[in-house]
């Protein structure tokens, strides 16, 4: 989450470390939800269209269309590295509030001026895929920005504070995207502890109003709170260029009709108005998986990513429903397929289905790795 882009070498730590313990996990996978399989193999075979057209395109090369595959391919080993390392829901608890803390305390370090965290700061700078500026509020407050690309991956971890009852972590989680700023990221995870508090019914006639007062005081008192409401009164200039964003998307498939099926590949350019200049990648997940690889992945990629609600195990409501909550803030910028969200998507299929939650070891494979794990 931290290191999203790579710049600061930890992602190619936790690369090393996430084949190591896939490669353990080989030993104890014993069977595969054959759903997983069918549902895997149809999604990589829709992205062929529009890997074929990234390769017959000269203003393509190689790597710049293959870096935005890198999460889809990784999937089978997160798989592994599931098994291999036993991750649960308190594992994504414990790394959110830690990269939070880490959100909370540059934001601090730099409004005081503190010396050692605003070095901290620059270092990551100028080695992150982030916002690490300062941010003009429509209330005219000039606060700090400290929003890195993994930012969004807080939402997952947020809402699974509520199973592991950390309301400790949730609080440290919600003030981390007040400060980053992240406001659409903030809206969703207050409306998934509402959603949460109305269905104990015992809870909704002490918090509802409650949440409610909370809510309009932030509202008409805080700068990030005026910054929420130019968003529906059309003040907000991140609305204005993901509504440019989505005319040029459209507009690419009236000129090229044949792209909405097979997509326009990833790595290509297009002409965006919602920044006014050609890019290959914007800010709504969706749209941008739409233009790169044609509505027949589109449906293909939707189906893979839902099809865990569709799981009879007990007890995953908040899993179910930090995969709908993340979904739902992949409109607001590109984190829909990253690495982070494959491999908690890849968590989703281990958990609620049968089959891929229960570990049948392979006694042969776990005696040669760890003899110590089977008995005589």
């Amino acid at each position: 989450m931290i290191d999203s882009g790579g710049g600061l070498g930890l992602r190619n730590i936790s690369f090393a470390i996430i084949f190591l313990f896939a490669f353990y996990g080989t030993a104890l996978v014993k069977s595969i939800n054959r759903s997983f399989i069918l549902l895997y193999f149809i999604f990589l075979i829709s992205l062929v269209p529009g890997l074929s057209v990234s390769l017959v395109n000269p203003d393509v090369s190689l790597i710049s269309s293959s870096v935005w595959i890198i999460s889809f391919l990784l999937i089978p080993v997160f798989f592994l590295y599931i098994y291999g390392s036993k991750i649960n829901k308190k594992t994504f608890v414990i790394s959110g509030t830690i990269f939070a803390g880490l959100i909370i305390t540059l934001f601090v370090g730099r409004v005081f001026g503190l010396t050692y965290i605003n070095n901290v700061n620059d270092y990551i700078k100028e080695r992150s895929n982030g916002f690490f500026g300062n941010k003009n509020f429509l209330s005219g407050d000039i606060l700090p920005n400290v929003y890195f690309q993994g930012t969004l991956s807080l939402i997952i971890c947020g809402v699974l504070c509520f199973e592991c009852k950390n309301y400790f972590s949730y609080l440290t989680i919600l003030i981390a995207l007040i400060l980053a700023p992240s406001r659409f990221g903030f809206v969703i995870l207050l409306i998934w502890a509402l959603i949460v508090f109305i269905k104990k019914s015992y809870l909704r006639i002490f918090f509802v109003p409650f949440f409610l007062a909370v809510v309009f005081w932030g509202l008409y008192n805080l700068p990030f709170g005026k910054e929420l409401i130019g968003i529906f009164n059309g003040q907000s200039d991140g609305l204005e260029i993901r509504n440019g964003h989505i005319q040029s998307v459209f507009d690419e498939f009236k000129m090229h009709p044949i792209a909405m099926l097979t997509g326009e590949g990833p790595g290509s350019l297009f002409y965006s108005k919602g920044y006014g200049a050609y890019v290959d990648n914007i800010e709504l997940s969706q749209f941008e998986y739409l233009r790169k690889y044609g509505i027949i992945s589109f449906i293909a990629a939707t189906f893979f990513y839902f099809w865990p609600l569709l799981g009879k195990k007990k007890n995953t409501f908040f899993l179910k429903g930090a995969l709908i909550m993340y979904y739902f803030v992949s409109f607001s910028n590109p984190v829909l397929y990253s690495i982070f969200a494959m491999l908690f998507l890849t968590y989703t299929y281990v958990e609620n289905f049968p089959n891929t939650s229960s570990i049948t070891p392979n006694l042969k494979a776990t005696k040669l790795l760890n003899p110590g794990l089977v008995k005589n």
